[in-house]
């Protein structure tokens, strides 16, 4: 991966920005490698239009608007390729979430006899609701598999808990006796955030890159006035409605 510095690009589009994620280390990053390849990706291809433009403005045979048409053809050409990638890394993130959540949520069986299940809801549903969960919530943290899965084994009227608490306290006994899958889902949860936050930024980054071609006039006192602003497309269309004149009658 580059990590190189370029002012000429946002620091929150630079290689890297993955080690920015919360819980980001040895565990989660092999699931995260996509996602830094498509930033990595990204970066380089903004490189390169800035290349490009500079490069074009070199070129005597490219008078204004050629150049910018220029530069605009080549960042639709590597773009495409880094919009591709960084919808894919979404797709995937999203994908190993939704496997690992199966997992985290998954329901469990009761690892105390009949009857002990039995008398451990019964205390439960005796109980008023902030000593019920807090009850609950010691057994989750202590690991105490038996009050846990026999509580959350079994339908949450039971025990005195309403259908949602009932799942939030499943989840949370699930993400304590898997804390690696819990950390991995919130590292890519993270990521999609992150790739979906800042693809706004990137199409802007390639916006400002490209840039626009800008006609002056001057005024009585010599002034410069802008007049206009071209975009790339703009002038695409005024070629394509000229070049409809030359057209040759059938």
């Amino acid at each position: 991966m580059s990590d190189d510095t370029d002012t000429r690009i946002s620091p929150t589009l630079h290689p890297g920005i993955a080690g920015e994620i919360p819980d980001y280390d040895e565990d989660t990053r092999p699931l995260l490698g996509q996602t830094e390849t498509a930033v990595d990706a990204a970066f380089k291809a903004l490189q390169s239009i800035h290349n490009a433009k500079e490069g074009a403005a070199l070129n005597p045979s490219l008078n204004p608007f050629e150049q910018l048409v220029a530069v605009d053809d080549h960042a639709i050409k590597v773009m495409n390729k880094v919009y591709g990638s960084w919808s894919r890394a979404v797709d995937v993130l999203n994908n190993n979430i939704s496997t690992m959540e199966k997992e985290l949520n998954a329901p469990v069986e009761s690892k105390a006899s009949r009857a002990m299940a039995t008398e451990i809801r019964q205390h439960f549903a005796r109980l008023e609701q902030g000593p019920r969960m807090n009850a609950l919530r010691k057994a989750i943290e202590a690991g105490d598999e038996t009050t846990a899965t026999a509580v959350l084994g079994a339908p949450s009227y039971l025990s005195g808990f309403d259908p949602e608490l009932h799942a939030e306290f499943l989840r949370d006994w699930h993400e304590a006796q898997q804390p690696v899958t819990a950390k991995k889902v919130r590292a890519m949860k993270a990521a999609a955030d992150m790739l979906n936050n800042r693809y706004t930024l990137l199409r802007g980054a390639v916006e400002k890159a490209v840039g626009v071609h800008e006609e002056y006039n001057e005024d009585r006192q010599g002034r410069r006035l802008l007049v206009r602003r071209w975009t790339a497309a703009e002038i695409r269309e005024r070629v394509r409605a000229s070049n409809e004149r030359f057209a040759v009658p059938v």
